[in-house]
């Protein structure tokens, strides 16, 4: 009997292209719209909140249930998405393991626990080391270091901000408070009054710069599939995410986002088009095979390193036998070739790709279809050349 899949994600971009896979297969899959029980097999292809969870795990724990049942995401997995969290358990996992892989390919990271900027003093005592670096920047002994805020839960480049020293932080909390405060907005779901945790980053001055695209600061999108309990998988079609101003270190204080940040929704008011903003890894011809290769390589120990730690955290995140996940993570490549990661994001927004490069998201899909689904529901795979590959780079049972 074929699979009912229940498909309903917002993005018509990463939804038409999921639709288009799953439709290759030959009539394995039937998209359903109905709530209705069947005796079939069920793949949850669905936004988060749509996921009924509660069935998902009764039927993880039921042995007797023969009817097989795959979402496409995990219930708990804070520890990965949320920047802070993220933190802490690095923070928690190097003083466990002081010679990981992480502590050179993680920027230094301070979580700031404030609730309105009145008590950001406060929020700094706590967090010492950070106090003290921006206390050093002021004396001037050395060349100051600056530092990126972030806002833990939001995404696509919110609330960013780079700074020396506490003053310059001070002013940013205390702005952007009186414009919210000013402004009558009914959505509160992005007002940073609704934000506790922030993290704040070393900033990364030396980024890895390409002549070939203007010198604009980019970094690495870099799709990661975790599968039931658990494997995890690094898709080699990798994105190039570029800035679309020249990047210059010494615009730290006006801080001009376009030449900052590399998020392709950053990028507005630009006179570049898609093709310019969004490029495929492999391709950039300015960086040789042996270059690119050892990035790769990078990438995957960093990946491995990461799940290392999260497997043991149940608290924080939780794998399922019968669920998969697609997750963001972006990485920058500094003038050394040396890999940063700098955070993970759950449900990417695919559609940054861009029409151009849709290729690239549908063999993502199709891999994950080949992979993952197919053998989970007793179907062999379907013999396809696929120019991009799903590459195991962690598995709970062994060591890659």
């Amino acid at each position: 009997m074929p699979v009912d899949v229940h498909l309903h994600i917002t993005c018509p971009y990463t939804n038409e292209l999921i639709r288009n896979v799953l439709e290759e297969e030959n009539g394995l899959f039937t998209l359903t719209n109905s709530s209705n029980s069947t005796n079939n097999d069920i793949l949850y292809w669905l936004e988060y909140e749509e996921i009924d969870f509660d069935t998902l795990f009764r039927q993880a724990r039921d042995s007797n249930n023969n009817k097989k049942v795959l979402a496409n995401s995990y219930c708990i997995r804070k520890g990965l998405i949320r920047k802070a969290n993220f933190a802490m358990f690095i923070q928690k996992y190097l003083a466990k393991k002081p010679d990981a892989i992480l502590r050179n390919h993680y920027p230094e990271t301070h979580v700031l626990d404030l609730c309105h900027p009145d008590y950001l003093e406060e929020a700094l005592n706590e967090a010492f080391e950070l106090r003290d670096a921006l206390e050093e920047n002021i004396q001037g002994k050395n060349e100051p270091i600056p530092f990126i805020l972030k806002a833990s839960i939001l995404d696509k480049a919110s609330e960013l901000c780079i700074f020396q020293t506490q003053l310059e932080l001070e002013e940013y909390f205390t702005t952007k408070y009186n414009e919210e405060e000013d402004e009558d907005d009914d959505d509160e779901g992005n007002s940073i009054a609704n934000v506790r945790e922030w993290i704040v980053q070393r900033y990364i001055k030396n980024p890895k710069l390409l002549s070939t695209y203007q010198n604009r600061k980019f970094h690495l999108r870099v799709y990661v599939v975790a599968e039931r309990n658990l494997r995890i998988y690094v898709y080699d079609g990798i994105l190039a995410l570029f800035a679309s101003l020249s990047y210059d270190e010494s615009d730290d204080q006006s801080f001009d986002r376009l030449r900052h940040i590399t998020n392709t929704c950053a990028q507005i008011d630009t006179k570049l088009q898609e093709d310019d903003l969004v490029k495929e890894f492999f391709t950039l011809e300015e960086l040789n095979d042996d270059i690119r290769s050892n990035i790769f390589e990078q990438i995957k120990l960093i990946l491995n390193d990461i799940f290392t730690g999260l497997h043991n955290e149940v608290t924080i995140f939780q794998p399922l036998k019968n669920a998969f996940e697609i997750y963001g993570f972006d990485f920058l490549i500094d003038e050394t070739n040396q890999v940063y990661f700098l955070e993970a994001n759950a449900y990417p927004d695919f559609r940054q790709t861009g029409n151009s490069l849709s290729i690239l998201i549908k063999e993502l899909f199709q891999n994950i279809v080949q992979q993952i689904i197919l053998p989970y529901f007793g179907y062999e795979q379907s013999k396809k050349d696929l120019q991009r590959q799903l590459h195991l780079v962690y598995d709970k049972q062994k060591i890659i």
